[in-house]
């Protein structure tokens, strides 16, 4: 079973279609919700990751691995790029 986790904001939309994506798809993930300090779990996320450009929400990490937002769950998904099982 992969550990995922989702860094998400309430009224972020996709984070609720990740979240729905994940339910859907009966993936188990711990939420970990970023509305209380926002700008600090941006700058955290993106000096953990590494990423090119400040991170948005939501951020979902698989086994460790940061793998995007909700699009990337999406396109990694139907490209057999990432999978649950």
């Amino acid at each position: 079973m992969k550990n995922v986790e989702i860094y998400t904001l309430d009224y972020c939309p996709f984070c609720m279609r990740a979240k729905l994506f994940l339910e859907n798809h009966k993936v188990d993930f711990k939420e970990i919700p970023c509305d209380d300090n926002e700008d600090e779990m941006r700058e955290k996320l993106t000096k953990d990751y590494n990423l090119k450009s400040l991170a948005t929400f939501p951020q979902i990490i698989i086994d460790g691995v940061n793998i995007g937002g909700y699009s990337d769950l999406v396109d990694k998904y139907n490209n057999n790029l990432i999978s649950f099982d």
